[in-house]
């Protein structure tokens, strides 16, 4: 039986990815574990908002597709 409320993963943030946005390291070292989930979280709601649901359907007409075959 499928479970329906099983989550898979969308992605990961490190503080190595907040240097490639031009953070110093100082400022890094100044975002807690905490801080950390924070925005996480609201990167989450801010592409839930936008195009989440786009890049969803996408990604599953592309899969569903090449079952096709």
């Amino acid at each position: 039986m499928i479970d329906w409320t099983k989550p898979f993963l969308l992605g990961y943030v490190y503080r190595f990815d907040l240097q490639r946005i031009g953070l110093t390291n100082m400022e890094i070292e100044k975002l807690s574990d905490l801080d950390m989930l924070q925005i996480v979280n609201d990167m989450l709601r801010m592409y839930l908002q936008g195009d989440f649901w786009k890049h969803l359907e996408n990604a599953v007409s592309g899969v569903l597709l090449n079952k096709e075959d």
